[in-house]
């Protein structure tokens, strides 16, 4: 079975203080023109549902690929670290 035939048969619920979260923090990022923070901020949020949220059911899927897991928690990592990043950056001011 590969990817696309994965992802296609998937399901995954996302629970409604999630995205009402996610959407209040990205409007906020948006109004204070915190663009590369908002990204950030959805990297994360992707990340968090995609791994944490629905462990059991993408372990069950990959059936303990040890490969995918390193990769998934490092590129994880590398998306925090960017946060931090972008949170402590001022925007640049347009002339």
């Amino acid at each position: 079975m590969g990817p696309a035939d994965i992802l296609s048969t998937m399901e995954i619920g996302i629970p409604l203080y999630l995205v009402i979260s996610y959407v209040a923090i990205i409007s906020l990022c948006l109004l204070l023109t915190r663009i590369q923070l908002g990204l950030a901020v959805s990297f994360l949020f992707v990340f968090y549902l995609g791994y944490f949220y629905n462990r059991q059911l993408l372990l069950d899927i990959v059936k303990g690929s040890t490969l995918g897991t390193v990769t998934y928690t490092v590129l994880g990592f590398v998306i925090i670290i960017l946060a931090i990043i972008s949170f402590f950056s001022s925007p640049k001011q347009r002339r």
